[in-house]
């Protein structure tokens, strides 16, 4: 397993690695957006650099790597530096920098601590059933199932469905949280979870014990 002596510098809203170029590979930044999100652009730093440890990797311009919820991306600056990009809300296009991952990677580990539970994301490419009214903004309750490889697991509904499942949709997650980014805080619940979009959370077993 490959050992890296490195530490991290911060300004303004920038995060750095210092020390990666000594075992030849470029050395990291990410641009948080804000000062305050600057503990949280560490810890996306050090999560990269122990899987780089664990999986003997070598992180190369232009590859992706998910980070819980959402997808980076690194792209070489011309300091030789890899710069951390991200899906914008909508994942039509990488961006710069990384909030919305380190928004996504904070809110959801605090709320799944939050009720004691474990911190399973699907990726924001899966799919969720949802009826009429999650994306208009009604109060919604949700719940996840296990489910095949393609899904995450989650349907959502409010108080215009009808109980017919011919009327839900099938949609990628990234676009409920485009749409309603409050909800992104319970999506990493794991199966057997319900939430409601006033912050309450509980587990139903049966749900849990559902086949996928």
């Amino acid at each position: 397993m490959t050992s890296y002596q490195y530490s991290i510098k911060c300004r303004d809203s920038v995060a750095e690695t210092l020390g990666l170029r000594q075992r030849n590979h470029p050395e990291l930044r990410i641009n948080a957006g804000a000062p305050r999100f600057l503990p949280d652009a560490q810890a996306f730093l050090e999560f990269v650099v122990r899987y780089m440890e664990q999986t003997n990797a070598r992180i190369k311009p232009g590859e992706t790597l998910a980070y819980g919820y959402w997808l980076t991306k690194f792209e070489r600056a011309q300091d030789d530096y890899l710069e951390v990009w991200e899906y914008n809300a909508n994942a039509t296009k990488f961006i710069e920098g990384g909030m919305l991952a380190l928004t996504y990677w904070r809110d959801q580990h605090d709320f799944c601590a939050r009720v004691g539970a474990q911190f399973v994301p699907p990726r924001a490419d899966k799919k969720a059933a949802i009826s009429l009214g999650v994306y208009e903004g009604d109060s919604v309750e949700a719940v996840r199932y296990p489910s095949p490889e393609h899904m995450s697991g989650w349907w959502l509904t409010t108080d215009r469905y009808n109980g017919d499942i011919k009327s839900l949709r099938v949609v990628h997650l990234y676009h409920v949280t485009a749409a309603r980014p409050e909800l992104a805080r319970y999506l990493a619940l794991p199966n057997g979870w319900r939430f409601t979009s006033d912050g309450q959370a509980w587990f139903d077993e049966q749900v849990a014990k559902e086949p996928a």
